[in-house]
């Protein structure tokens, strides 16, 4: 990949929480983004945040594009840690970028709601509901929670859970299916730590 001097190449990026998540208010907190390349043969860390704050609602975070001749995959990670406890499930964030100027929304999930994206169904009656289920990574049979959504719901929505259910560290896994002919549906992400390890 050669570098650009374009220092105007920016990509924006938009990280959105649920309009009703608040930060706990006093004590120590931190918000960290780190943003590298996915697509070289050797990340490379492009451009990295930390700040001690903790944020809620929507915010830009921009940083410089640096390539003009290939699409480059960035990974992105953020975390938000109050007295050293985490605030968000540990996710990577993909942003595929062509060209710039690139703007891009990241829904970030709080502990306790997870955002799931799911491929399209196919169409169904709205009486038929898409079933998403999230269970033990090594035994599907112990069920963490379920949720009937409705077909246009199933592509993008916060699936929430009690996370004093949740074991620390444990993986879990999202599986879907379309009700009316039992189709499997991909979700992201596949599996998932819902509550990591406390730093403290």
């Amino acid at each position: 990949m050669n570098s650009s001097e374009n220092n105007n190449a920016y990509i924006t990026l938009t990280f959105s929480l649920p309009e009703d998540f608040l930060p706990p208010i006093g004590g120590e907190g931190e918000t960290y983004i780190s943003v590298q390349t996915a697509n070289s043969s050797t990340p490379v860390k492009v451009a990295h945040s930390r700040e001690p704050v903790l944020r809620s609602g929507r915010w830009n975070f921009s940083f410089v594009h640096n390539y003009t001749d290939v699409s480059v995959k960035y990974r992105v990670t953020v975390s938000m840690t109050h007295n050293g406890v985490p605030l968000l499930i540990d996710l990577d964030h993909f942003v595929i970028v062509h060209r710039a100027p690139h703007r891009q929304t990241l829904h970030l999930s709080p502990i306790g709601r997870l955002y799931i994206q799911a491929q399209e169904p196919q169409p169904v009656e709205p009486e038929h509901a898409v079933t998403v289920v999230a269970h033990e990574h090594d035994n599907a049979a112990v069920q963490l929670t379920q949720v009937h959504i409705s077909e246009q719901m199933a592509e993008a929505f916060y699936l929430e859970y009690d996370p004093d259910t949740v074991v620390p560290g444990k993986r879990y896994t999202l599986t879907a299916t379309e009700n009316e002919y039992r189709n499997s549906i991909e979700v992201y992400p596949g599996s998932v730590v819902l509550k990591p390890f406390s730093k403290v």
